[in-house]
């Protein structure tokens, strides 16, 4: 039986992937790093909350094909879409990354190009889908993740994530340095942890979920996560620079650290208890949620494509984002309409009528 939706969970994916949106951007302003150095963290939000909904509406899976194949028309139309939009708007040239197109072009439609440890080939094409390639490996392991939470106890299978990423990207400090941060930010075994956690989230909240009558102090609740996971976001990167600690083992300990901001924040608002959820669960609000995987998967090619060479002129820049937003979203609506839900729907159906012929029972 499916799970009611909980539609500010919907909503919240918008932010995430226009922090994304800004990240690409305004580099090439003269907007100072300490503002946007954090945005890059809304891919960790991604994978938090994608190991939250998995759990909620799959922890009763009974048909693992089934699963793998609502996952994979979610994000493989979109993804061939927007490679064939980077292949037809941007230079050849400009595509290939670190190897030849023999291997970097399958290995984008693959989803593999997360684990080839150079930053060419994993940006290769449209940067961006090297969190598809993370995203597939979790999708791929989320049957015996599932398994291990619901026979093991979660701080087990949590100190499991942790440690494997912690000890690949040590070791690749120590013994690779060049790679290390390519390995610590894109390698999935790396970003394994911030999805357990999502999950294990989850968990949590669907034992304790308890029906709140408090709005005001789910208002404070509400206020207080919003507000901290602002402040790990800027203020992160800003404190290990300070402390001269800039290296690929302690910048991804940074982001396990903003991971467990946005495990409370996701673990909050879930429980749609406070005015700020319910505000948040508004249908246009969540309409934008559920056009921002197109956005991020589109946004780098458009920004690409419009240049980004007279962007130290702040009144140029900000016209230029007024443009860029708004065919970015012009785009993400017609990928999501066009593309992404009529692909899933047709695939998911194929997919269950393969599953009767082969079962008449």
């Amino acid at each position: 039986m499916r799970r009611p939706d909980i539609p500010v969970l919907t909503t919240l994916r918008f932010p995430a992937a226009f922090a994304i949106v800004l990240y690409h951007f305004l580099p090439y302003t003269t907007c100072p790093s300490w503002v946007w150095g954090g945005f890059s963290e809304g891919v960790s939000f991604f994978y938090v909350l994608s190991g939250f909904i998995l759990y909620y509406n799959y922890l009763d899976m009974t048909d693992r094909g089934f699963f793998w194949v609502a996952r994979l028309s979610r994000i493989w139309p979109v993804h061939l879409v927007t490679c064939l939009m980077a292949l037809l708007l941007l230079p050849w040239e400009n595509l290939l990354g670190h190897a030849s197109w023999q291997i970097t072009l399958p290995a984008n439609l693959l989803l593999v190009q997360a684990w080839l440890p150079f930053k060419g080939s994993t940006l290769s094409f449209n940067g961006v889908s090297w969190s598809l390639s993370v995203e597939g490996f979790f999708y791929l392991c989320f049957p015996w993740l599932l398994g291990l939470l619901k026979r093991r106890r979660s701080s087990f299978v949590l100190a499991a994530a942790f440690g494997l990423g912690f000890l690949i990207v040590s070791l690749a400090t120590i013994f690779w340095p060049a790679n290390a941060s390519i390995v610590g930010s894109f390698n999935p075994a790396c970003r394994l942890f911030e999805f357990v956690l999502g999950m294990t989230t989850c968990k949590f909240w669907l034992e304790g979920k308890e029906q709140a009558t408090n709005v005001s102090a789910w208002l404070g609740y509400e206020a207080l996560v919003l507000s901290m996971g602002l402040v790990l976001v800027v203020s992160l990167p800003l404190i290990i620079g300070a402390l001269g600690m800039v290296n690929p083992a302690v910048n991804w300990l940074g982001s396990t650290i903003c991971a467990f901001g946005f495990a409370g924040l996701i673990w909050v608002l879930a429980h749609q208890a406070g005015p700020i959820s319910r505000m948040l669960s508004q249908r246009y609000l969540t309409w934008l949620g559920e056009i921002s995987f197109a956005v991020y998967m589109c946004h780098q090619i458009i920004l690409r494509r419009m240049g980004v060479d007279d962007l130290l002129d702040p009144a140029r820049a900000w016209w230029k984002f007024a443009i860029y937003a708004l065919v970015t979203l012009i785009a993400s609506a017609a990928i999501f309409h066009l593309v992404e839900t009529p692909s899933r729907h047709a695939l998911v159906s194929a997919y269950k009528r393969w599953s009767a012929r082969r079962n008449p029972n």
